[in-house]
Parts: C-alpha cells; sequence; structure tokens
C-alpha cells in the first residue's frame, strides 16, 4: 500500500499542522499503543548512519521527477513537466492544470522538469515512501512520525537568521494548530530535535556533492564538507601557473592570513558524553574530529603542566587559563583559526576548550588548520597574544603527528597581534607585531574573528544545554550559513573594498612625496636603507621605534625575558601615572560630579591593577604605592650600580626628550604662525587673517603659490607635536602641513630629527601598504574567478 492510500484510509490519524498552511506540518501516521518519546540518540543516529546512503538517494531523487517521469497529468494530458515546491507531494502537472490549481496560491514557487533523473518503483519501505512523498521519518525503523521537508527547511534557515530555539519553534506550530488546549496535539518535540539534527547533516553532505560521490558518503574526507573562501590561496584550483616561483616582491599575492582567537561563550555544560551523543560530523566540517584531538591531548606531555607566564602585558587569556572557573562545563568555549582577511571558518579549525586558552588546544588548531594549506608558502598569523604563542610553537611541533607537522624552514612566516588589541601590549610588542609596520599585509586588520564572533554568539542559550554531538553538528550547520553568506557576497564586498583603496593609495602617496620633498635627500636615503635592512632581518634595530639613547653595556637581566631598561622604564610609567592620578585628585574639588568620581576611581583601580601586576601588593592608595625604583632605596640598601645607572640614562633621556619636543615646536612653528599664536585668538579671527593675506596677494599682484605653503591654521590639527604613537597609528591618518614646509630637518637637534625619521617611516608605510592592498584586491577577485570555475567544472565531475 503506498503511503498516498495508507493517509487517505487513516482518518483518525493525529497530525500536527498549521491549518492550510503550506509551509510547516507534522504528521503521525498512525496511532500505535506506545510511542517511545524518550528513543535513545544512539538509536537513531547509529541507524541513519548506516542508512544515509538511502537517504542521499531520495534526497537527489527528488530533484528529478521521481515516480512521475513517464506518468500522466490529473487531466489526462502527456508529458506534465510542471511540479509546485510549495504544495504537498511530488505530482507533475500540465500548465492548464498548474494555472487552475494555484489560482488562489499566488505566490507558490513552480518547477519546470524536462529531464528524467530518477524512474525507480513505488513498492518500496515505508521510509522510500515517506521519503518520495518529502516527508522525513522521525527514526530509521519503523517509523511513526515524520515532518515536511519545508518544516525542516523553514526552521534551519529561521535559526540561521534568528538564532530561534527548537522549543520556541515546535511550540509555536503547536499553538497554530491547537490554541485552546481541548485537543493538545502529542508530544512530538523530542522526534523534532532529532530530525532537525539528521536533516542538517543529510542535507549538508547533499549540498557538498558527497552524494554523487561514487564511492558514497563513508568515504568523506575531513573538511570535505566546509564551504572554503574562494578568495584565499588554493594550490591546483584558483592560483596560476608557477604561482610558486613568482619573484620575492610579489610572493605576498599568494600568501594565507590566519587569524586564531577562542570564544568562551560557547560553553557546553556536561550533560551528555560522546558515548551517548557521538554526533553524525566526524571531523567533515569545522570542527576536528573529536577522538583524535581529545587523544592527543591526554597523552600529551604538556597537559598538566602550568601554563606559560607572560612576559608582556598581564594577559588574563594565558595567565589565567589554569585558574578558569570549569565546574559542571564539558567545554569552556571554543577555539578557532579562520581566514583573516575574508572571514571565512576554515576546515578542520575548531575545537572545544577544556581548560581556557592553552597553547596546546591552539598550537593543534593551528596545525590542523595548516593540513589544507600546506602548499602555501607566506604565512601571516593574526593572535591577540602572538608575541607569547610564537616562542615555543616550532619547538612543540615535535610532539604532534608526522601530517600535522609543517616544513616551517622553508615557509616565510610573519607573527601579528590584531590591531585593536594591540594597545595593551607594551611598546616593543606594539612595533614588532604591528599590522600597520609589517611589508605585505596591505591593509589588513587581523580583527575578523571578532567580527564573526557577533553572529555566531546568540545560540549559545541553545547549544550550551546539548549534547556534544549535536552541538558540534549544529556549529558546523551555522558556520558552513556564514561562509555561504559571505560567498555570495564575495563580489559586492570586494568591489567595495576596491574602490576604497584606490583614493587612499593615492592620498598617502602623495602625502608621502610632500613630506619628502621638504626633507634631506641624503637624510631619506639613510632611512630609506634602515628600512629595507630591518625588513630583510627583523633583528636590527626598528626603525619604527625612537631610539634609545643608553649604553647597552654590561646588561644584567633579573628574567630571562626581561632586561633590567625594560624593568626600570616600566616603573617609570607607572610613576607618571601615578603623579596624574594624584593631580586629578587635588584637581576635582570639593563638589565633584558622580561621573567624575566614577571617573577617578576607574582610574585608580585600573593603575593599582597594573601595580599589582609587578607583583608589588598593597593596600595604599594606588598613587601612594612605592613602586622601589633603585632612585626611591635608602642609601643603605643595597643596590647594584648597574641599576643606578640605567635609571640615571633612562630619567636623562626622559627629560631631554621632553625638551627636545619642546624647542622642536617652538623653532618649528615660530616664523609660520607667530603672530598668530600670540595676538589672534578663535577660529574666527584665524580665517579673517588667512582672508586678510588673500586680499593683499590680489592687490600686490602676488600668484597662489604661497597659499600652498601657508596654509589656514587649524590649531586642534596642525600646531601639535610629531607623536610616536608606536603602533596605534591609523592607515588614514595625514601628517600636518607645518611638517611639509621646506626646510622642516635643517635644525639638527638629535630628538627632532629622530622624529622626523619616526613619521617619515610611518607616512611611507601607510603609503606602500595602501599600494599593496589594491593589488591584494585586485589578486582576490582574480582567485574567486577561478575558484568558481574550478568549483563549477568539479559539480560537473561529481555528476559525471
Amino acid at each position: 500500500m503506498t503511503l498516498h492510500k495508507r493517509l487517505a484510509r487513516s482518518s483518525s490519524a493525529n497530525t500536527l499542522a498549521l491549518r492550510q498552511h503550506p509551509v510547516v506540518v507534522f504528521l503521525c501516521l498512525q496511532y500505535t499503543t506506545q510511542f517511545h518519546t524518550h528513543l535513545p540518540n544512539t538509536d537513531s543516529k547509529s541507524l541513519i548512519r548506516k542508512t544515509y546512503t538511502t537517504y542521499q538517494q531520495m534526497f537527489l531523487r527528488l530533484e528529478g521527477c521521481g515516480d512521475f517521469a513517464h506518468a500522466t497529468c490529473f487531466c489526462g494530458e502527456a508529458d506534465p513537466m510542471y511540479r509546485c515546491q510549495d504544495c504537498h507531494g511530488a505530482e507533475l502537472l500540465c500548465p492548464t492544470c498548474a494555472v487552475h490549481i494555484h489560482k488562489r496560491q499566488p505566490l507558490h514557487r513552480i518547477e519546470v522538469f524536462r529531464l528524467d533523473f530518477c524512474g525507480c518503483k513505488s513498492a518500496q519501505p515505508h521510509i522510500i515512501q515517506l521519503l518520495r512523498g518529502r516527508l522525513f521519518p522521525a527514526t530509521t525503523s519503523d517509523p511513526k512520525s515524520a515532518a515536511t521537508f519545508r518544516v525542516l527547511e523553514y526552521f534551519q534557515m529561521l535559526s540561521f537568521e534568528s538564532k530561534v530555539l527548537a522549543w520556541e519553534f515546535y511550540n509555536t506550530v503547536a499553538c497554530l494548530t491547537e490554541n485552546i488546549g481541548t485537543h493538545v496535539p502529542k508530544d512530538c518535540y523530542d522526534s523534532f530535535r532529532r530530525m532537525i539534527c539528521e536533516w542538517r547533516f543529510v542535507m549538508q553532505m547533499k549540498c557538498c556533492g558527497q552524494g554523487h560521490h561514487p564511492r558514497g558518503i563513508n568515504t568523506t574526507e575531513a573538511g570535505a564538507c566546509a564551504i572554503l573562501c574562494p578568495a584565499c590561496p588554493h594550490p591546483n584550483k584558483n592560483l596560476p601557473v608557477g604561482w610558486e616561483n613568482s619573484p620575492p616582491e610579489f610572493q605576498f599575492l599568494y600568501a594565507i592570513f590566519l587569524a586564531i582567537d577562542a570564544n568562551f561563550r560557547l560553553v557546553q555544560r556536561n550533560v551528555s558524553s560522546d558515548a551517548i551523543d557521538p554526533g553524525l560530523n566526524h571531523g567533515y566540517a569545522f570542527f576536528m574530529e573529536e577522538t583524535g584531538y581529545k587523544h592527543f591531548l591526554a597523552s600529551c606531555n604538556r597537559v598538566g603542566n602550568a601554563q606559560e607566564k607572560s612576559t608582556c602585558s598581564s594577559h588574563s587569556a594565558v595567565n589565567l587559563a589554569d585558574t578558569r572557573a570549569s565546574h559542571g562545563l564539558a567545554a569552556m568555549g571554543v577555539g578557532t583559526v579562520d581566514c583573516a582577511r575574508h572571514n571565512f571558518k576554515r576546515p578542520c579549525s575548531v575545537g572545544d576548550l577544556q581548560k581556557g586558552e592553552r597553547y596546546i588546544n591552539m598550537d593543534y588548531l593551528f596545525f590542523s588548520s595548516m593540513r589544507s594549506s600546506h602548499d602555501i608558502h607566506v604565512l601571516n598569523i593574526s593572535y591577540d597574544i602572538a608575541c607569547q604563542w610564537n616562542k615555543n610553537l616550532w619547538s612543540c611541533m615535535s610532539a604532534f603527528p608526522h601530517e600535522y607537522c609543517i616544513d616551517n624552514d622553508n615557509k616565510l612566516v610573519t607573527f601579528l597581534v590584531p590591531k585593536f588589541h594591540l594597545p595593551a601590549h607594551i611598546a616593543s610588542c606594539q612595533t614588532r607585531f604591528s599590522f600597520n609596520f609589517i611589508k605585505g599585509v596591505g591593509q589588513t586588520d587581523g580583527e575578523a574573528l571578532e567580527r564573526g564572533w557577533a553572529d555566531i554568539n546568540p545560540i549559545a542559550t541553545s547549544t550550551r544545554e546539548m549534547g556534544p554531538g549535536s552541538r558540534r553538528d549544529t556549529i558546523d550547520d551555522h558556520f558552513n550559513d556564514w561562509n555561504w553568506k559571505k560567498v555570495c557576497a564575495m563580489g559586492t564586498i570586494l568591489l567595495r573594498k576596491y574602490k576604497a583603496a584606490i583614493p587612499e593609495a593615492e592620498e598617502r602617496a602623495s602625502d608621502l612625496k610632500e613630506f619628502e620633498a621638504a626633507l634631506d635627500a641624503d637624510q631619506l636615503a639613510g632611512w630609506r636603507k634602515e628600512i629595507e635592512m630591518w625588513e630583510s632581518d627583523r633583528s636590527l634595530m626598528n626603525p619604527f621605534e625612537v631610539k634609545a639613547r643608553t649604553s647597552e653595556s654590561n646588561l644584567i637581566s633579573l628574567d630571562d625575558d626581561i632586561s633590567p631598561l625594560v624593568l626600570i622604564s616600566s616603573g617609570m610609567e607607572l610613576e607618571d601615572q601615578q603623579q596624574r592620578v594624584e593631580l586629578e585628585v587635588k584637581t576635582i574639588g570639593q563638589h565633584a560630579t558622580d561621573a567624575q568620581k566614577v571617573k577617578i576611581l576607574q582610574h585608580i583601580n585600573s593603575l593599582h591593577h597594573r601595580i599589582g601586576t609587578c607583583d608589588i601588593p598593597s593596600e595604599d592608595k594606588a598613587h601612594k604605592i612605592n613602586l622601589f625604583l633603585p632612585s626611591s632605596l635608602p642609601p643603605t640598601f643595597p643596590c647594584d650600580d648597574h641599576l643606578l645607572k640605567y635609571e640615571w640614562d633612562l630619567r636623562q633621556a626622559q627629560a631631554n626628550n621632553a625638551l627636545n619636543d619642546l624647542r622642536a615646536v617652538i623653532n618649528m612653528t615660530y616664523h609660520l604662525y607667530k603672530y598668530k599664536d600670540a595676538f589672534v585668538r578663535g577660529q574666527h579671527t584665524n580665517t579673517r587673517a588667512h582672508d586678510t593675506l588673500v586680499i593683499l596677494a590680489s592687490k600686490l599682484g602676488k600668484n597662489d603659490d604661497w597659499q600652498r605653503i601657508l596654509k589656514p591654521l587649524d590649531r586642534r590639527k596642525d600646531a601639535v607635536l610629531l607623536k610616536h604613537d608606536e603602533g596605534k597609528t591609523v592607515s588614514q591618518q595625514n601628517i600636518s602641513w607645518i611638517w611639509k614646509v621646506a626646510g622642516v630637518s635643517n635644525n639638527q637637534e638629535e630628538g627632532l630629527q629622530d622624529s622626523l625619521r619616526v613619521e617619515w617611516c610611518k607616512a611611507w608605510a601607510r603609503a606602500h601598504w595602501w599600494e599593496e592592498e589594491v593589488q591584494l584586491l585586485c589578486e582576490e577577485m582574480r582567485c574567486v574567478l577561478a575558484f568558481l570555475e574550478w568549483q563549477a567544472g568539479w559539480w560537473d565531475a561529481q555528476g559525471s
């Protein structure tokens, strides 16, 4: 008996449906004496893994004509070609019947069939009959409940867009079916959850082409179901012939940009286990294969050892990895490795974090992600604690299986810190790991991962209560949807970036040209050589840093990673902050507002926290704490003479720098606006002074050359010092015209020359990196087209 006949005869069938609603419907095929609402997940999932080939065949069959390949229409007309996607059933209609049936359903979608995909006989098992009728069975053995494909597709899309919970959606459908309470429908919520999980998996396999694989789904490879970034370099897919032999100056075009981060919102409570809920994905998409991952963590000799402490700022991700509370949690979050340029999730690059953001977890994620890109020669790796993480990365690689190891000696690997996170690092890290100063990264900011978390975080409320397998499958499905949306918008995104980059590149190049015209040619040649040498050997002096004028002889070290100079200079920075806080406390007055009090309290707490991280605990007020600098020690207290000499040199440099900056501003700007600065006040009067010069120029017959030199002065933007922001420079920053006046380098004071050198280096970097950004965008647009052409050929091959 066919499914349609059984449904016609079963007048007592319990139906949970939206009345007159073509989109969502649940069906109970017949009454049973006992309905197993608590069927263990292992039953359904183990059975579906044995029969998923059948599911795939039925899904692919429904893409064609199915049983109706040689049928006639209801009216008797031969060769019907039309089928409604929104009406129940898979019958084909002639044009006349299709129009007649849909007179009152004008929004239904009609398909036209011209090719026959499958012509199987109808005498099939119940599961086959359900699938052919576009009904998804709740279990693979003797199904009693089913859901229409449309309701599962509807919920899947709704969960992508609104992150709705399955419980909320199910209750909505139940209330639309019966909202009085007199005839409560049978509870099918557990069945619905199982069907959704299985639906996600089957649709994932279908959309990634595994249903066409000649050897079936059982041969699915790791990461094969992940939607790839078409703009990233993929050898043998979208890279030109001979790309690996391109000149060194063009190798950056074929680099891969990786962004690493952890998300502690996506926790999982300890409510199940892998044995009870193993999941259907086993490393096929974004989550790594769980068994091998956990086995490695358990067997690695680094597990159980204390996390290495940060020698940079007090990074909580590093220092508190072993102390995070994990009571009642099976996973404290997830770590991921993404495409830093285009914000795509990468295959086999997501894993659970069992105890904070430990290095061993992040190492495994990185090496797992690199398995799909092992042929790429240039790697740019962004991580908010890259300054600490990269120290032992390659030495720890020896503990990994051979297939995870990469040939790092023959690769150009650059470690970077995302731009937003960079100011939290110490000064040396802000230049060494800055995207603003590293060649070959264009205008990448490394913050792509942070933008992606905003999309996935809302599902944390539902996934935290799931079993481990269901949770991984659900997150995989959402990540694939995220990547798919990125693919669809790739053309628009790249075009918008390209249109924005062209004028920026031209403006930065013009800004640099004007600046260089005011500088000494021999001086510029020396500065260019310094940058070229540093780019080839990063161990040399960083040209983006202000030169230190202290002696480096006879250095002693209190720590393997902290020199006395760094230690004392950090203390001087804290001392400066103490003085600022003390001044704020004195000037706040007796009638301060609550906002002023809160602001000062925040500054005091922040300073107290920074001093506490230096192992100087105290209950005193933050601005009264003794920092125990060498100069503050009693005469009777023994102190190494080298430490006293270091502080003397730093104090002397501190005073000289302040004087040099002051002298530079006075000497450089006196002849430009001495009259206005002494006698003119207010923006209106400044404008009048410039307008007066315009009138005088016309009366004296002067040309407009002077206006290109003496421009209107904006006191807020122009009359400022050259700042040493140590890596915080934004890519759109301009140099004030007062530093572009001819003769600016005539003043040979060391402090001013050092400031000019650093500012020129930053202007040089801005101009060149915007030019690189234009080149990268052009290459990425070419890569996208080449990848889509390759993928079209791949689908043709799958079909044949």
